[in-house]
């Protein structure tokens, strides 16, 4: 398995690539904004499955809350009637989300492999 890093890489890299195919500039900045976030560790799931993004500018007085794609965070609320918008709180969510499921699909496959026959 990658390191988290490299896999983030990866699924930046497709995100960006789609965000330019829809010619979305704004969901490309969002993107970037939202791997810094993961990479400065500023996303942590809570227990209830939702999660918390620390503020970029504010990162010790502010803190949103995600649940889907929906964010408790000004730039979402203003694209609230927008089903296709992704706020860079969201965007890092799902990139923690996908990295997740990717360790625990990788423990349960080695896990199968090295168990005895």
């Amino acid at each position: 398995l990658a390191s988290r890093t490299q896999r983030l890489s990866l699924l930046l890299a497709c995100g960006l690539e789609k965000a330019l195919a829809a010619q979305d500039t704004g969901r490309v900045q969002r993107l970037l904004k939202a791997a810094a976030l993961v990479l400065t560790g500023c996303v942590s799931q809570e227990s209830d499955g939702d999660y918390t993004v620390r503020s970029q500018t504010e990162p010790e007085k502010t803190a949103y809350r995600v649940a889907g794609h929906t964010c408790t965070c000004q730039d979402a609320t203003h694209h609230a009637d927008d089903s296709i918008f992704w706020c860079k709180h969201a965007l890092s969510a799902l990139l923690i989300a996908k990295l997740t499921l990717q360790e625990q699909e990788y423990a349960a496959a080695c896990g199968e492999h090295s168990s005895p026959r």
